[in-house]
């Protein structure tokens, strides 16, 4: 008889096994997903996780990529292969979620997919802030669908106005395009380019909503103060722009048009270079009047595919300010990592705050010490120039005799006079002072002789 404990312990360890095997399936497809060169091996490996659930009951996975994530996932890697540049796949730490954003772009922008819920599968490229769908794919079908107006509207009637430059609209318009040519070359996808497309021979389909008034005089009267003339075709007008560019507006009769004429727009330039969303870009004249009558037409898209245009608009403040990087972290490690940065700020701002403190401590010593070595060497200077002057004073400036000097200082000078005379005479006469002294006051009295 089995041993009851080793069969339930057989059945908890076969249902974990389950799970594991599940968990790993994935993780083997999304491993390829993300090496593989192969193109073929990329794209299966996308079809599958877009559609996967990993839905295990005994062994959980808390986060997961989702299937929108496998969309951009895949479109990155099929980039990549293809060489195109002009953008960054945002990487947040703290969830797996990815985000495509272009490195030069003057406006907060930020590209993601939404997955589309209804039975025919596939998901849409969003540009979140704005919620404006520009293209549908479907990996199943291969198929991929521009979306005109959400494009126009995005590109021409939003960045434009907030001074993005026509290069860098015009690098998200280039990866847009090379994006789906890559496809259409390498898996033979259907690809809708409509506003996008370059070739010369291609003529642009509209959706004509009201039957034209004064269409083409409008467009006269904007194009009057630009250096280009619009000048008249069959059926239409055309206008010759720069680098040899052409743009026709013109219709054909069609009993089944609106007002029996059916609408186009054509660029020609020789080189299949230019689209019809470059020339809106690079001439104001003509995106004005576009935008002026999308009431009227517009460039043709699948009106059933984007039905619904836009999306819900997100914050996208929070996907530019969250910590980046390759390696996942826990929410407790985020905190952690959080806490560990600031309080590092933290001492750093305190030690340059006291070292600030100790330069200007310094600083002030320094002063103080300078200050009182001036001053005891003004001092000492002061001390050893005082002697000197009053010596000069006394030998230099001779003394003021004024009417009020006395008799007694004059007869004392006087007698200075003499006895220096005399003290002068004893060297030459060899008398004594005495003598000297006598004959002088002798001579003084000039008492006649006998």
């Amino acid at each position: 008889m089995p041993n009851q404990l080793q069969n339930r312990v057989e059945n908890y360890v076969g249902l974990l096994n389950q799970n594991i095997h599940a968990i790993q399936d994935e993780l083997n497809q999304t491993q390829q997903l993300v090496e593989s060169s192969e193109p073929g091996t990329v794209h299966l490996m996308a079809e599958q996780l877009t559609q996967a659930h990993l839905e295990t009951q005994w062994v959980q996975v808390p986060r997961q990529y989702s299937h929108a994530d496998y969309f951009l996932i895949a479109m990155d890697r099929f980039m990549q292969l293809d060489g195109v540049t002009g953008y960054s796949i945002l990487l947040p730490v703290e969830k797996e979620t990815v985000t495509l954003v272009m490195t030069n772009l003057n406006v907060p922008a930020a590209f993601a997919f939404e997955e589309n819920k209804d039975q025919n599968g596939g998901a849409y490229f969003v540009e979140l802030s704005t919620g404006e769908r520009l293209f549908y794919w479907s990996l199943e079908r291969k198929q991929i669908q521009f979306n005109a107006r959400g494009i126009i509207d995005l590109l021409v009637g939003n960045f434009a106005k907030q001074h993005v430059t026509v290069e860098q609209n015009q690098i998200i318009a280039t990866m847009l395009t090379e994006f789906g040519r890559y496809m259409e070359r390498v898996f033979n996808y259907s690809v809708d380019f409509n506003l996008l497309e370059t070739r010369d021979d291609d003529v642009y389909q509209l959706i004509q909503h009201a039957e034209p008034q004064g269409m083409l005089d409008k467009l006269f009267v904007l194009s009057a103060d630009t250096d280009y003339f619009l000048q008249s075709i069959p059926n239409g007008a055309g206008v010759m722009l720069d680098d040899n560019t052409e743009v026709r507006i013109f219709f054909v009769n069609d009993a089944n048009a609106l007002g029996a004429q059916r609408w186009h727009f054509q660029v020609i330039d020789g080189r299949d270079q230019y689209s019809w969303l470059d020339i809106l870009l690079k001439y104001d004249f003509i995106a004005n009047w576009y935008l002026s009558e999308t009431d009227t037409l517009e460039v043709s898209y699948d009106q059933l595919v984007f039905a619904v245009q836009t999306t819900q608009p997100t914050d996208i403040q929070s996907i530019f300010t969250a910590e980046q990087g390759t390696t996942p972290m826990l929410d407790e490690e985020v905190l952690a990592a959080k806490q560990a940065a600031e309080a590092q700020a933290k001492e750093a701002a305190e030690k340059a705050e006291r070292e600030a403190q100790a330069a200007t401590e310094k600083a002030e010593k320094e002063a103080q010490a300078a200050e009182a070595k001036a001053e005891a060497e003004a001092e000492a200077q002061s001390e050893s120039e005082t002697p000197e002057a009053a010596i000069d004073d006394s030998t230099v400036e001779p003394t003021e005799v004024t009417s009020e000097t006395s008799d007694a200082e004059t007869l004392e000078d006087s007698s200075e006079s003499t006895v220096a005379a005399a003290t002068s005479a004893t060297s030459t006469s060899g008398k004594t002072f005495e003598e000297e002294i006598g004959e002088a006051l002798n001579s003084s009295n000039n008492t006649p002789e006998g």
